[in-house]
């Protein structure tokens, strides 16, 4: 907000379009339902779970994410949907790990392409090629902890014992890994690799739909060189815990990437605003909405958020302690 006035933004606002803004809100919404369609896929094939819980307890926890800091929504749905389906909170973190790796994977490949697109951007193509190396290195690990899940826990064991100032049995790396291999079960099953990546894709859609349609509220036709590092950027950016609903960081980082491909300030900042305000609140209500058709209280999110039951709300969040992690 320092590059331009509010009156700046204010003009460049009231130019917005509103076709695209409803596809700004249709791009969320279809983000929401494929991601736990995807993540109903994570559990198999030890379990299915039904998808109304899935979308429930997603919608619930990018609410909470939006006021909560430190990505907190993550830690809510683990714990919501452990009590609610009675499944291990470690299973759970784990197929949400996984899950971020299958988002990963998708930004590694929008950047190998736009390093291919912008091979005269020098500053692209080296960061953005170191940055894709690293993410394809730590996919394939996670494929060799499903396929070959007891070598590559015990190189883990190797790696535990070889760290300086006993720093891996301090975190207790071996234990930790094998507690996320808890939730790498579905990348065994070569059968689920079509629709995982095949979710992946189509999540990854809506979100260019979404950032396309953000920019085209505000009459600019982004360039697919540009459309991707706009997604690159500000996804990388959301990684990373930071501000509730990554209010600034992400306002930021979409300036940024819009002005390194021509487009004025103001209307970068606007850009990012329309996307920001219509991306998030559809999430808020998607949220609000299944909080109370599930019988959840705000107590119930913050108890979540601190890690325990809330007495006396929801019975299904009061009745039993939550499920214990499996003995080191």
């Amino acid at each position: 907000m320092q590059q331009v006035s509010l009156e700046q933004l204010g003009q460049v606002l009231s130019h917005a379009q509103f076709l695209p803004i409803c596809l700004i809100v249709l791009g969320v919404l279809g983000s929401l339902v494929t991601r736990a369609a995807r993540w109903q896929i994570y559990f198999l094939p030890e379990r299915r779970v039904p998808f109304g819980p899935l979308f429930g307890t997603l919608a619930i926890s990018y609410m909470a994410s939006t006021f909560l800091p430190l990505r907190a929504g993550e830690l809510v749905r683990a714990l919501f949907l452990g009590k609610r389906e009675s499944i291990p909170v470690p299973k759970i973190v784990g197929t949400i790990l996984i899950e971020k790796l299958f988002d990963f994977l998708a930004i590694g490949v929008m950047l190998a392409v736009l390093v291919v697109m912008t091979p005269s951007r020098t500053e692209v193509r080296v960061g953005g090629g170191s940055i894709a190396a690293v993410i394809l290195l730590g996919f394939g690990f996670v494929v060799a902890l499903a396929q070959w899940r007891a070598p590559t826990l015990r190189l883990v064991g190797l790696i535990e014992g070889r760290l300086p100032f006993g720093l891996g049995h301090r975190v207790r790396l071996e234990h930790a890994v094998t507690q996320f291999a808890e939730g790498t079960d579905s990348l065994r099953e070569a059968r689920l690799w079509v629709p995982l990546l095949g979710w992946t894709t189509v999540t990854w859609s809506f979100s260019l739909l979404t950032s396309w349609a953000g920019c085209l509220a505000l009459g600019v036709e982004p360039g697919v060189p540009a459309l991707l590092f706009l997604i690159v950027l500000t996804s990388s950016g959301q990684a990373v815990p930071s501000s509730p609903g990554y209010v600034g960081v992400y306002h930021y980082l979409a300036s940024l990437a819009l002005t390194t491909f021509g487009v004025a300030p103001a209307t970068a900042i606007g850009i990012a605003v329309i996307t920001h305000a219509l991306s998030y609140g559809p999430l808020v209500v998607a949220g609000l909405v299944a909080l109370w058709t599930g019988g959840y209280t705000f107590g119930d999110v913050l108890a979540g958020f601190r890690g325990k039951s809330s007495q006396g709300t929801n019975p299904a969040l009061a009745s039993d302690p939550w499920p214990a992690a499996p003995d080191p």
